[in-house]
């Protein structure tokens, strides 16, 4: 457990609070074609252009409108063809080319071809705008060339194996060639996708509309006539207008609503599978947080069991590594993340700062888990000579803070968006120029993961992984704190709704019942 004091904090927040597990329920009536879904969400999208965004308000948009090469498997297995319908590797691993879908088009009618491909690519790992936060995930790309109007060759300075699944990475979605004659801004507020919905209406903080897309290439999909996102911030409220049937999903309700949620008739609250890790942040550059013996006394303060069962209700489970269970390259054994306060007051006295120090945490506002998880960080700290100050923040400051490295300690969390696991260590632990910014840039973690990429062999690849695993846990430069589950609250109404394993969900077969 924590230190005394922590643990009598914990002790007055579990007897106001009610411990549970989620279920699901199924609905059998026959659904009806159409329907107009509406969703309440905490966060409203913030744009409309896939590279530059890592919201996830943004992220589950715009998969509903836009689309990618390849799309990946609900249960985060591999990819199936999305507008590409197959790709081949070269004989000497160097190139990749795609087939593409015949008779797509884009919202605004345009027919798809390899220069929109093209286009799309180079823009999405295009290093130089600022903007663009997914660049680092196309390093390995030299170049993308049209071979025809219907193939594309993705040229690359090494060998890729797992190239196929970041074609499924939102940030590759496929666009018209130049915007369509417009501009990066102008895409911001204005989507032009090829996919199954298309914005309707976007106004801002309040609410964004998407409709069919009657000229959806794939016939009988989507079934709704529309979806709507509602913003609404706060949980309680969220879980109001689901169970008073103003809403009919209830996206990421708090943990600790879920049995409140769940005693309704008409709503299930329902857990899914997920690759989500929620983690600290820590800005390795900043002074305190740049000693590893801080960082790591840090980590050991915190009991991530106690955290799981009072913040996560048991919706989650404690994190060893940064990376998920869900994803293969996952390793056992992973040292640095138990609980032992006396481990971390050695570590702290051996440190350049055994007097102690000042830092801030950041979090977003209206979020009532993450402010929780805030006030025990405080408490376990405290233990350690350091007094932490809670700062809650717009998700757009945050953001803004994040990518100009403007934070000491922020709360995250991230789900893989790919189904290879090198996805999320470029994300979360080679991060000195991309990712979460947290800093940190360790040449063997870099070196492991290169040699990782192309290693055919998935043992010796999950052996790299390992050690990977292990030196982040070492250096703590981020602090995994919990494997949570994808939580929803979604009405009897709702058919055929299920948020895959990488953590994003498709509208495409969901239906209506009334």
């Amino acid at each position: 457990m924590f230190g005394r004091r922590t643990s009598r904090f914990l002790a007055v927040v579990a007897t106001s609070l009610l411990i549970l597990t989620g279920c699901g329920s199924g609905n059998e009536e026959a659904p009806a074609n159409g329907g107009d879904l509406i969703f309440a969400r905490g966060k409203d999208a913030t744009t409309l252009l896939p590279p530059t965004t890592t919201q996830n308000a943004d992220i589950w948009t715009l998969q509903q409108v836009y689309e990618t090469l390849t799309l990946n498997k609900p249960d985060g297995t591999g990819v199936v063809p999305g507008l590409a319908t197959d790709w081949k590797e070269s004989k000497d691993k160097l190139s990749w080319t795609f087939d593409l879908r015949e008779n797509v088009t884009f919202h605004s009618g345009k027919e798809l071809t390899a220069d929109d491909v093209v286009f799309s690519l180079n823009y999405a790992r295009d290093a130089s705008d600022d903007a663009n936060l997914w660049a680092g995930e196309f390093a390995l790309i030299d170049d993308v060339k049209k071979v025809d109007d219907s193939t594309v060759k993705i040229e690359l300075s090494k060998p890729w194996g797992p190239l196929p699944s970041y074609m499924a990475l939102f940030a590759a979605a496929i666009y018209p060639k130049d915007f369509g004659g417009h501009d990066a801004e102008y895409m911001a507020t204005h989507a032009d996708g090829t996919g199954p919905f298309k914005v309707d209406s976007w106004s801002k903080g309040q609410s964004l509309k998407l409709v069919r897309n009657d000229d959806y290439w794939e016939e009988g999909v989507p079934n709704l006539h529309s979806v709507t996102f509602n913003v609404v911030s706060e949980d309680n409220t969220r879980r109001l207008q689901l169970q008073g049937g103003q809403a009919h999903i209830d996206e990421e309700p708090a943990p600790l609503s879920m049995s409140t949620m769940d005693r309704s008739q008409d709503v299930s609250a329902t857990a899914f599978e997920s690759t989500k890790i929620l983690y600290f942040n820590l800005n390795n550059t900043v002074k305190g947080l740049d000693d590893p013996k801080v960082r790591r006394a840090m980590s050991y303060a915190v009991d991530r069991k106690s955290v799981v069962d009072v913040v996560y209700a048991g919706y989650a489970d404690p994190a060893s590594s940064f990376i998920s269970p869900g994803l293969t390259g996952h390793a056992e054994g992973i040292t640095g993340g138990e609980y032992t306060m006396d481990e971390a007051k050695k570590l702290m006295a051996e440190s350049d700062h055994a007097e102690g120090l000042e830092i801030t945490i950041q979090i977003p506002s209206g979020v009532a888990d993450r402010e929780l998880l805030a006030q025990i960080a405080q408490q376990s700290w405290q233990d350690l000579g350091i007094t932490v100050h809670v700062q809650k923040l717009d998700d757009a400051t945050l953001v803004t803070n994040r990518t100009n490295g403007d934070f000491e300690v922020q709360v995250g969390y991230a789900t893989s968006d790919v189904s290879d696991t090198s996805q999320m260590i470029n994300f979360l632990a080679v991060t000195d120029d991309s990712g979460i910014r947290s800093g940190y840039g360790d040449p063997d973690v870099e070196k492991w993961s290169t040699q990782a990429l192309a290693e055919p062999d998935p043992d010796k690849q999950n052996e790299l992984y390992a050690k990977i695993q292990q030196k982040v846990a070492d250096d703590a430069p981020i602090i995994p704190v919990a494997y949570q589950k994808a939580l929803y609250g979604i009405s009897s109404d709702v058919v055929d709704f299920k948020p895959y394993v990488l953590g994003t969900y498709g509208l495409r077969e969901t239906k209506l019942t009334q």
